[in-house]
C-alpha cells in the first residue's frame, strides 16, 4: 500500500474523501462502491487510514490531499466529534467551500444550522435557507439511492479534478490481483511523475482475485456505468491530440469496452501496458479510414479440412491467441458457427500489435465483403492490453455488430458480454 502524501500533496488520482457517521456506513459505502465504478477514488476513514498511522495525523492528511470533501450530514454526524473534526479540517484546506459537497440526509436548513462552522459559510444571511447546494435525500424516499448519490458526487469530483481542455489523463482498471481494493493503486514511477488525473475503476471495495469476471447484471452495471463516466469526465474526444493511458489488471472484456469508448475515430493516442510496463500504441494512426496494411488471408478456416463454406454466412466466429491450445473450447462455445482464426503469440511492441489489429481489420472486412457477414463472435484470447488497439479499430465502419466472449474461470465455459451499444 503507499503511504498517505503530506498535507502539501494534491493527489492526481480523481478522488474524494467520504466524511460520514458510524451510523450512516452502510449508505456511505455502497456509494463508495458506486463510485468505483465511475472512476472515483473513495476514501473511506474507517478502511483506508488505520493502517497509514496516527489516526488524526493520517486523518487529517487525508482530507486535504483531496479535491473535494464529501460531507454526509445526518443527525448522528452532527454529534460525532470526528465528523466535527473533518468538517474543520476540509474547511481549512482550502479558502472558500467549492471543494465541499454536502450530502443531506434530512432537512437541509435543520442540519446547517445545527453545526456552527456549517451555519458560518452554508447558511444564508436571513437565516431562512441554505446556499450551499448539494445532494439532498427526499423526506418522502423510502431509502437514499446510492447511484443517484454517487452521480452527483462524481459530476462535482471530475469538475474539479479534470482541466478543461486535458491533453492527458491515466485510467487503472483495477479489478484483478490480490489483496484490498484500498488507497491508491500503485503506478509506475515513470507514470506518477507525469502528474495526469488519474480515474480508477474499480468493481467493488472487496479482496481482488487473480481470474474474476464479472457477468450478467454486474457486468452490465460495471461497463455501462464505466462508459458513461468516461463521456461525463472526459467529453467528447475530439480536436487536438490526447494521450489516454490504460493500465491496471482487468478482464478483458473491460479493457475492450474502453478500447471502443476511444475508438479511431476520437483524437485519442491510447497508450496500453502490459505486466512489463512497456506501452504499445496506435498513436499516429489514420483517423478517417479502417487500418491499412493488413493480410486480408490471415484469419483460416478451422478445421482446415472444412469445406462448403455458404457464400452467405451474416454470424461468423473468430478467434485470436494460439489455436492450439485455445481452439477447441472455442469449437465447443459455437458447435454451429464457421470458425475463423488469427494465429497470435507475444507482442513485444507497437509495431507488432498495430500488424495484429491491421490483420484483423483485413481479414474482417474480406469476411463481410466474400461472405456478406454482419455479425462476429469474437474470442480475444491475447494479451489483454492489445485488446485496446483491436477493439479502437474493430469499429461499425469494419463489422456492423460484435459479440465479445470471454472466459468465465468459475463456470468453465465463454460467456456473451454485451457492450454499450449492442
Amino acid at each position: 500500500m503507499n503511504a498517505a502524501p503530506t498535507s502539501l500533496y494534491r493527489s492526481p488520482f480523481v478522488s474524494t474523501f467520504l466524511s460520514h457517521s458510524s451510523a450512516d456506513s452502510a449508505l456511505v459505502e455502497a456509494v463508495a462502491e458506486q463510485l468505483g465504478r465511475r472512476g472515483v477514488l473513495a476514501w473511506l476513514d474507517k478502511n483506508e487510514l488505520l493502517e497509514m498511522g496516527t489516526l488524526d495525523t493520517v486523518l487529517k492528511q487525508a482530507v486535504q490531499q483531496q479535491a473535494t470533501l464529501t460531507l454526509f450530514l445526518s443527525e448522528a454526524s452532527l454529534k460525532s466529534e470526528w465528523c466535527k473534526d473533518e468538517i474543520r479540517w476540509a474547511i481549512e484546506a482550502e479558502t472558500g467551500i467549492d471543494h465541499l459537497l454536502p450530502v443531506y440526509l434530512g432537512t437541509p436548513l435543520t442540519l446547517v444550522k445545527g453545526h456552527p462552522l456549517l451555519r458560518s459559510r452554508f447558511l444564508h444571511p436571513d437565516g431562512d435557507k441554505v446556499n450551499k447546494l448539494g445532494y439532498t435525500c427526499r423526506q418522502d424516499a423510502n431509502e437514499p439511492d446510492p447511484d443517484a448519490i454517487a452521480d452527483k458526487i462524481a459530476a462535482t469530483v471530475y469538475r474539479r479534478s479534470i482541466p478543461e481542455p486535458w491533453s492527458e489523463v491515466v485510467i487503472v482498471l483495477d479489478q484483478r490481483g490480490e489483496g484490498p481494493r484500498r488507497s491508491f493503486p500503485t503506478l509506475p514511477s515513470n507514470m506518477a511523475s507525469l502528474n495526469a488525473p488519474v480515474l480508477t475503476f474499480r468493481p467493488s471495495l472487496g479482496h481482488r482475485q487473480r481470474q474474476e469476471v464479472l457477468t450478467g447484471p454486474d457486468w452490465h452495471n460495471m461497463v455501462t456505468t464505466m462508459t458513461r463516466s468516461l463521456s461525463l469526465a472526459l467529453g467528447t474526444v475530439r480536436g487536438e491530440n490526447r494521450k489516454v493511458r490504460v493500465l491496471g489488471n482487468a478482464q478483458a472484456g473491460l479493457v475492450w469496452a474502453v478500447g471502443r469508448h476511444f475508438n479511431r475515430t476520437t483524437s485519442a493516442d491510447l497508450y496500453s501496458y502490459g505486466r512489463d510496463d512497456v506501452a504499445i500504441t496506435n498513436k499516429n494512426q489514420d483517423r478517417h479510414s479502417p487500418v491499412s496494411g493488413g493480410d486480408p488471408n490471415k484469419a483460416k478456416l478451422i478445421p482446415a479440412e472444412a469445406k462448403g463454406l455458404a457464400t452467405n454466412q451474416p454470424t461468423v466466429a473468430l478467434g485470436v491467441g494460439l489455436q492450439e491450445r485455445y481452439a477447441t473450447a472455442v469449437q465447443q462455445a459455437v458447435p454451429d458457427l464457421p470458425l475463423f482464426w488469427l494465429e497470435c503469440g507475444f507482442i513485444e511492441d507497437s509495431e507488432q500489435a498495430m500488424q495484429l489489429v491491421a490483420d484483423m481489420v483485413a481479414s474482417v472486412e474480406r469476411l463481410r465483403r466474400e461472405y456478406g457477414t454482419r455479425e462476429l463472435v469474437l474470442f480475444w484470447i491475447t494479451a489483454n492490453h492489445v485488446a485496446l488497439l483491436a477493439a479502437a479499430n474493430l469499429t461499425t465502419h469494419v463489422i456492423p455488430k460484435i459479440k465479445f466472449m470471454e472466459w468465465d474461470h468459475a463456470e468453465g465455459q465463454y460467456v456473451h458480454l454485451t457492450m454499450p451499444g449492442d
